[in-house]
């Protein structure tokens, strides 16, 4: 899962192998483009199920990725000409944001301070040809109507926090949302049909301002409203939930749609991209076809029919097909890690006779833990291609866009994990301990003994919570009770800890709720902002972990010298929403791993992958990049996407193969 800024979705619940560099396209380089304009191009592939894509309430990666087919951002990233870098380019917007703050400094009702002159206030130029599917036109109406459903105050929708808690701060956002304020104070100007102005509570630069406002998504207000119904104490919207309730504003709309089963996008013809001129020799595509299915064997079995374009390989699937010329990899910003309730009371409630839960609770234990986790063999036979993850935030996050250098390369970055895992050398880092884990196990088992939680004749039952019991699920569950094993010999908790499977589509909520012992969790997402992914870890809003508290846990940081105590929420408040917002990138970055070093510290979260995605992709279809540039453009997407064969040429390469393709 990953933060709700615009880029953060949260990550999918089934896991697949990854690694981080292209296999060579190889003939696929020489492939003929097919050109035939009336013919029609599928693309299809297999996810697990998704149960809407109403972007003011979508918390999964599936629904975000779905959501993204049907709709169009003001700003948006594509393929820069060389097709070796990204460049932003106008959507919605007619031209790129003007910046008004010297319009705005000093005046009320908004908090922009008297002599700014950048950074708060931008005025947006919207285009005048955009529309709905049905032909509703999209104007600075829409998008003030959808920013007020984003805050209703009686929805309290799930992404509301996007424009008041996070990078996009709208003056007096938070006042409205919480019910304490009128609309009209809110920043956002309606300067006429066609123009709208946003004014911030927190400067932002060009790059950034741009980069973040594609969290406002456009609304159909006959839609959005013509589905709402109360929820107990508040009112939701059913919106984006079938085809009757969809809109789209995008390349493709929703066509068909049959819950845990499948779903159609066809073109959307009324979207603006196809008669502009700005899209030429892009989206061929004409169909999306997405079958909702969370087993890898049948995913697999449909690919090598022809049936999907695209398949995820696991640890089975990669002695077969690791040297295929139609294997692409490509790092992702995923870390996975393995998360703990830490909470005692919590945890007794799973005891039962003679069994015990709430030993998980001892940090000692989880320490121990920690240190008998070998993140080299996770990444060798679990997720093969992946590299060991030893922090929370992995190496696609760009710690400073007008450079592209990376976070995880700054000093400040590699201080805090050399630091914590005692090296002095960033490659010299493996986190793998079993001796100290054995000492760490032992202290655990006498300290838990001696105040009474647990007795000698005691058996420890760790519920290991995941979506499905799939192989490489069993795998994991595998792996970590072979870790506590070996930290348990020779100690009072040998041979009587077992991992236990548990599968369970609601975990993520279920954990917050503390009834859940332990989970694989994934952040990533929004990787030109690994400021704001604080927000995952800092609030309880957004954290796994039952039983920390981030609003009166504290940590102690140093800071240009100066040693500062903060809770975690504190610190991620002042990285993101107060004093260190316009520090020097060094500061920034000695904030971030300040509180990525404390988290690590608490040994609730045991970082053990950062995730790259190994695929398979069908022998028609050509990527409009030969690398994975990041992940606002990945390869340049459907967008780019192009296709040797169509859909009725296809079917026929398949028929004369027997439906049994080699890759």
């Amino acid at each position: 899962m990953t933060s709700r800024s615009s880029s953060f979705v949260y990550a999918a619940a089934v896991l697949s192998a990854v690694a981080c560099l292209l296999v060579s396209c190889g003939k696929k380089d020489e492939a003929k483009v097919s050109a035939d304009d009336t013919a029609t191009y599928t693309y299809s592939f297999a996810i697990t199920p998704v149960q809407t894509w109403n972007p003011t309430d979508m918390s999964m990666a599936n629904e975000s990725k779905i959501f993204g087919y049907t709709s169009s951002g003001l700003y948006e990233y594509a393929l820069n000409d060389t097709k070796d870098g990204y460049k932003a380019v106008c959507e919605m917007a007619e031209a790129f944001p003007e910046d008004v703050t010297a319009e705005y400094a000093g005046k009320s009702p908004y908090h922009v301070p008297a002599g700014a002159d950048s950074g708060y206030a931008w005025k947006i130029k919207l285009r005048k040809d955009p529309c709905w599917d049905n032909g509703t036109p999209i104007d600075a109406a829409t998008y003030e109507y959808s920013l007020k459903q984003f805050l209703n105050p009686q929805m309290k929708n799930y992404r509301s926090g996007n424009f008041y808690e996070e990078r996009l701060i709208i003056a007096n956002a938070e006042a409205y949302y919480e019910g304490e304020g009128n609309w009209d104070d809110v920043g956002f100007i309606k300067d006429d049909s066609y123009t709208m102005t946003f004014v911030l509570d927190q400067p932002l630069t060009p790059f950034m301002f741009v980069y973040n406002i594609g969290l406002l998504s456009p609304l159909r207000e006959d839609l959005y409203e013509g589905n709402k119904q109360q929820s107990g104490d508040i009112v939701k919207s059913s919106y984006n939930t079938s085809v009757e309730s969809s809109a789209s504003c995008g390349p493709y709309k929703v066509t068909a749609y049959q819950p845990e089963k499948s779903m159609m996008l066809s073109r959307n013809e009324k979207w603006y991209g196809y008669s502009d001129g700005r899209h030429k020799d892009e989206y061929q595509t004409t169909n999306i076809y997405i079958q909702f299915i969370s087993e890898p064997a049948t995913q697999l079995s449909l690919f090598l029919q022809g049936k999907l374009s695209e398949v995820s390989l696991t640890v089975n699937d990669l002695p077969k097909y690791a040297a295929s010329e139609y294997r692409v990899i490509n790092p992702l910003s995923y870390t996975w890690k393995f998360s703990f309730n830490s909470d005692k009371e919590s945890l007794k409630r799973e005891d039962s006779a003679g069994i015990n839960h709430s030993f998980i609770a001892n940090k000692d234990f989880r320490h121990a833990v920690s240190l008998a986790l070998d993140r080299h063999k996770y990444v060798e036979t679990i997720d093969i291609g992946s590299t060991p993850g030893f922090g929370l935030v992995n190496y696609s996050y760009v710690a400073d866009p007008e450079t592209n250098s990376l976070y995880r390369d700054t000093a400040q970055a590699q201080e805090a994990l050399c630091e914590f895992y005692g090296t002095s050398n960033i490659d010299d880092i493996t986190g793998y301990d079993l001796a100290n884990a054995r000492e760490y196990m032992d202290k655990a088992y006498r300290a838990l003994l001696a105040d009474g939680s647990i007795k000698d004749t005691d058996r420890f039952q760790i519920d290991l919570h995941m979506a499905v019991a799939s192989p490489g699920n069993v795998r994991r569950t595998a792996f970590l009770q072979e870790a506590i094993d070996g930290a348990a010999e020779g100690t009072g908790f040998e041979g009587k800890v077992k991992v236990n499977l548990v599968t369970d589509q609601d975990y993520y909520n279920n954990m917050k709720k503390g009834n859940v012992d332990a989970a694989i969790t994934g952040w990533g997402g929004a990787s030109f902002d690994p400021y704001g992914i604080l927000w995952c870890y800092c609030t309880k809003e957004a954290l796994s972990e039952y039983g920390f508290d981030p609003e009166t846990e504290t940590c102690t940081i140093t800071i240009n010298g100066r040693e500062l105590t903060k809770t975690y929420t504190g610190w991620y408040n002042a990285l993101c929403n107060g004093e260190y917002v316009t520090a020097d990138i060094a500061t920034r970055c000695a904030v971030l791993a300040g509180v990525e070093k404390a988290l690590l510290g608490t040994y609730i979260m045991l970082p053990v992958s950062y995730w790259n995605s190994n695929v398979l992709v069908s022998q028609r279809v050509i990527e409009g990049a030969d690398i994975y540039i990041n992940d606002l453009v990945e390869r340049g997407g459907i967008q780019a996407r192009h296709y040797t064969m169509n859909d009725e040429e296809w079917e026929a390469y398949c028929a004369e193969n027997n439906y049994q393709l080699k890759y």
